[in-house]
């Protein structure tokens, strides 16, 4: 595969071990996923999707295809290694944060991470639903993202959980699509959204690019922090479709496997530019709503700022490559410093309350935000054939 690059490289950096997972990965498709997407297919309209949500809560689905149990039964009696307390920890942990600053982190972080690998954007690009319809697209990662990591969102029956298998089927979808276009070249790409894919965005992009971004701001966390972060992104990560054998098994594993990846990616694809644009001109949702040349100075401005932020996280090559303005905001993390430093020491002491109840007020307070700024809801796997740049040929 073209994908992978200086393979011999990266094997004198990183141990021929690692490598070879990583490869061996990028080749793996979530096939009990693809099996069910093309089962629902044979039924009539909106029936699978009846009996994905009724097996999800639990509900008795005589009739089901088969290949229904495959992908709901390890959602709602997780495996062995799934310790339910230590995830809601991690989810506890995450939203002690403040909003404000997850919010930096996401955008600049988490979502401006894969737009520097050429075969995470592929897909983005190959569908054009960032470029094409950017705002929608934010929001509804937005969206997925609060659902998702609420404290007891992912347990059996909970709708985190239902929303997060739902995105995997959505992949599926999407992979479908796009294999089934002429120009995607499986043999020098490989499969679009592998397993390699999904372990790359569900630990790197959400859990260990913002928790590096986070840090830079003056969050703090303790070990336990971290390993219950791991373990809600592990399991988040594995609801996503990649299986437990290919899964890093620590928070060293994870950062390990990451920093390989990003190395055997290369140059960033082609289309990554564009991504970028479109990610920093509309990662604040509200200047949308923005008229005329207001909106339009907005988008500037939260391109400028977004912007700072993002080339100070990716580093100054890598921004250059993907146009992210060089401005002088790139040093504003540190002025933000003190603000949290101050935070996290009130949170010792227990000044803001508990971090049980911190997470509520934040969690509120960002679903407030999102209902003003009409953040759409997730994309549901029934609309994916209705959706322009997503029509099957």
């Amino acid at each position: 595969m073209s994908r992978v690059h200086d393979v011999e490289g990266a094997r004198a950096t990183h141990g021929a071990e690692l490598v070879d997972r990583i490869i061996a990965a990028a080749d793996v498709v979530d096939d009990d996923a693809d099996r069910l997407v093309a089962a629902f297919r044979a039924m009539p309209g909106g029936r699978g999707w009846q009996l994905l949500d009724a097996a999800l809560a639990g509900q008795d689905v005589a009739g089901a295809p088969p290949e229904l149990e495959a992908v709901v039964r390890p959602a709602l009696d997780p495996p062995s290694w799934v310790d339910l307390d230590l995830v809601d920890a991690g989810a506890v942990a995450r939203w002690r944060i403040s909003s404000a600053t997850q919010a930096i982190a996401l955008t600049c972080g988490s979502l401006a991470f894969g737009y520097r690998s050429a075969a995470l954007s592929r897909p983005l690009a190959a569908t054009g639903r960032l470029t094409q319809m950017a705002p929608r697209r934010l929001g509804e990662t937005a969206r997925w993202v609060v659902a998702a990591t609420q404290p007891g969102a992912l347990r059996p029956g909970a709708e985190g959980l239902r929303l997060t298998v739902r995105l995997r089927l959505v992949h599926a979808l999407v992979r479908t699509h796009l294999l089934a276009k002429p120009d995607w070249d499986r043999e020098a790409w490989g499969p679009p959204i592998s397993v390699a894919d999904t372990i790359a965005t569900g630990l790197g992009g959400f859990l260990l690019v913002p928790k590096r971004a986070l840090e830079d701001l003056g969050v703090r966390y303790t070990p336990a922090e971290l390993e219950a972060q791991f373990h809600l992104w592990r399991w988040i990560t594995h609801l996503l479709g990649a299986p437990e054998e290919h899964l890093p098994a620590s928070l060293e594993d994870a950062q390990a496997w990451i920093g390989c990846a990003l190395d055997l990616d290369g140059e960033p694809h082609e289309q990554s530019p564009e991504l970028m644009r479109a990610l920093l001109h509309h990662g604040f949702a509200f200047t949308r709503f923005l008229p005329g040349p207001v909106g339009v100075l907005s988008r500037h401005v939260s391109a400028q700022v977004l912007g700072g932020f993002t080339r100070r996280w990716m580093g100054e090559a890598m921004a250059d490559r993907l146009g992210v303005p060089d401005t002088p905001l790139k040093h504003a993390a540190p002025l933000l410093r003190p603000a949290t430093i101050a935070r996290e020491v009130l949170l010792a002491t227990g000044a803001l309350g508990d971090a049980h109840r911190i997470a509520e007020r934040e969690i509120a307070l960002v679903s407030r935000m999102m209902d003003l700024t009409r953040a759409p809801a997730q994309l549901e796997p029934e609309r994916v054939q209705d959706e322009p740049v997503l029509r099957a040929a």
